[in-house]
Order: structure tokens, then C-alpha cells, then sequence
């Protein structure tokens, strides 16, 4: 968490919304991305970018970033995966994840506070633990909305290869962030 790193006003709670604002301006922009590969499950950035904003700002700063996120989506801005917008997003099958998008931000957000030094594999585990947090309500919500077939083991195993590469993506951009924020002094491994 860099959160006491980053100084771009006199005020921590200006350079706090600052950050908020810019995480909402960035989820909205790179969340409704769908990232396609040959013959898999398409991926979108949505959840790495919800999970990422509170391992690297902290539970305050990503939390509400998530919510600003959400609330833009609802109000109809096209920011959900593949442009997606509304507030019928939050009564579905896919209502879970969104609901769930806050909770792994405080999650996370939270457990990266209580990180002393960002290493790799830190970095990488709270990625992962955001990644189940949002999995585990998501995928309760959607089984608990409609009958679904594949048992909730086969799912997770066509899933993991999206999360894995999330996870990675994550674990470089807390590390390059973390270098350009504190010049090698936390993040190493």
C-alpha cells in the first residue's frame, strides 16, 4: 500500500480524492475492455483494476473508488464489461460480482495496510485473495439466481487461468508502482 507515499498536494485528504476520482476515471475507462485469446474465456480488467485500487491506496481509497465506479455504471455511463450500464446490472445473475466489487476493496485495501514491505508474493496473495472474495459472492448470487449445471469446481477451474493472468498483471503494476513511489524501498522480494 502506498498510500503515505503519495503527495500531491499539501492535504492528505485532497491527494485522497484525487485518487479516488482517478481510480473511478480509470476503472471507467479500462473496465468495459473484454480481452479475448484464442479458443478461451474472454477477460475483462474489471476486477483486477477493483482489487488493484485498494491493494495499492489503501481500504479508504479503493473502496470508494469502487463505489464512484459503481454508482457511474448505475447512473448509466457505459463502464461495466463491454460498456455495459444500469441499474438492472445490480438486480441479475452478475449483481453478486458488482456487490461484491467493494467488499475485495476494502479486503484487500485493508490487508495491504497491514503489509509492512510490498513484496512480489504479497502483492500476488492479496490479488488473489480479492480475486476469491469477488468470486465467492459472485458465484453464490449467480448459482443462487440460476440453475446451473457445471458444478461450482468446474467453473472455478475454467475461471483460474482469467484470475491467474489478472493476478500477475496485478502483482507487476504493484511492483512497478511501488518502485516509482518509494524508489525500491518497499517493494522487493
Amino acid at each position: 500500500m502506498f498510500r503515505k507515499d503519495f503527495h500531491l498536494t499539501h492535504s492528505r485528504g485532497l491527494d485522497s480524492l484525487v485518487l479516488v476520482l482517478a481510480g473511478g476515471l480509470i476503472m471507467g475507462w479500462l473496465a468495459p475492455q473484454v480481452w479475448t485469446f484464442q479458443g478461451q474465456l474472454p477477460i475483462t480488467p474489471q476486477s483486477l483494476l477493483v482489487v488493484l485500487w485498494g491493494v495499492l491506496w489503501g481500504w479508504q481509497v479503493g473502496t470508494c473508488a469502487v463505489l464512484l465506479y459503481l454508482v457511474a455504471g448505475g447512473l448509466g455511463l457505459p463502464v461495466f464489461a463491454d460498456g455495459a450500464s444500469g441499474w438492472a446490472h445490480f438486480t441479475g445473475s452478475t449483481a453478486g460480482f458488482l456487490f461484491a466489487f467493494p467488499m475485495a476493496a476494502l479486503v484487500t485495501g485493508w490487508a495491504a495496510e497491514e503489509v509492512n514491505r510490498m513484496r512480489y508474493s504479497a502483492s500476488a496473495l492479496l490479488l488473489l485473495l480479492g480475486h476469491a472474495v469477488i468470486l465467492g459472492l459472485g458465484l453464490l448470487w449467480q448459482r443462487s439466481i440460476v440453475p446451473v449445471e457445471v458444478s461450482l469446481a468446474d467453473t472455478l477451474v475454467r475461471l483460474m487461468p482469467a484470475v491467474l493472468v489478472k493476478t500477475a498483471l496485478g502483482t507487476l503494476v504493484v511492483v512497478f508502482c511501488g518502485r516509482a513511489m518509494t524508489g525500491h524501498r518497499q517493494v522487493e522480494d
